[in-house]
């Protein structure tokens, strides 16, 4: 059994995989390893053999990293921008690139068919619409406000517009403030995704399957146009092949 552990700014998300396949998959608060109520359950019967740890949070990475040599006495890979993903990062610098976005393009690359390329959206505290060409070449990407980042925002820097709850049924033409603001997020991360996802493909120039992730893509998932595949664990997925590349 292999823990994955994806430290993402908003939510931490928990893999389990035996043989190569994702057993189970939670999500919790972003926070120190003391927060996750469920850690115990999870580290029990039976206890996983290995462990590897992806973070976009300075320190908690650590943190979980020796949480799990405490605990579970296993090897744990802590993966970098500069670790092998299977990947050729055509970069300036890849430690300057978040792990997440590696780990999905990663997992992205490998289920692509043999000469399509990929392009990877992962919906979560930002909104990250990455590249990879039919090589397996990650070319890097755009990054624009997640959903509720935006709505904060807008929030945050003007006096009259409240946070507001988001809904996948949020009418597109909002008649009050609230409605508005959850058209503007939804339906327009939507828009702004369908056509990054177009202009890559234009450039690309290659057949390319699209990927949809993040702990935002339930919700924008039925309002983008054209999604191959939806998998809210490709993150996971990409750690567990990175680690499998350690492994051998």
């Amino acid at each position: 059994m292999l823990l994955a552990i994806d430290i993402g700014n908003t939510h931490i998300d928990l893999g389990l995989f035996g043989n190569e396949k994702l057993l189970s998959h939670e999500k919790y608060p972003t926070g120190p390893p003391d927060d996750l109520p469920n850690l115990p359950t999870l580290l029990a019967s039976p206890p996983p053999r290995e462990a590897v740890v992806g973070s976009v949070v300075a320190g908690l990475g650590d943190a979980y990293a020796e949480m799990c040599r405490k605990f579970l006495r296993c090897p744990v890979l802590q993966v970098r921008g500069s670790s092998d993903w299977g990947l050729q990062i055509d970069y300036d610098d890849p430690d300057k690139v978040g792990v997440d976005r590696l780990a999905a393009a990663a997992a992205a690359h490998s289920l692509s068919a043999e000469g399509q390329a990929a392009i990877v959206v992962d919906a979560g505290t930002a909104l990250t619409v990455d590249a990879v060409d039919a090589k397996g070449t990650f070319l890097g990407g755009a990054i624009a406000p997640g959903l509720h980042m935006g709505i904060q925002a807008l929030s945050d820097d003007t006096s009259l517009l409240s946070p507001t709850e988001l809904s996948p049924t949020a009418p597109l033409i909002g008649k009050n403030t609230a409605a508005g603001l959850s058209s503007g997020a939804l339906y327009g991360t939507a828009a702004l995704v369908e056509g990054l996802c177009m202009r890559i493909t234009e450039k690309l120039e290659t057949p390319t399957s699209t990927f949809l992730t993040g702990g935002d893509s339930s919700l924008l998932h039925p309002h983008i146009a054209r999604i191959d595949i939806w998998d809210p664990g490709l993150v996971l997925r990409g750690l567990e092949l990175a680690y499998r590349r350690y492994a051998s």
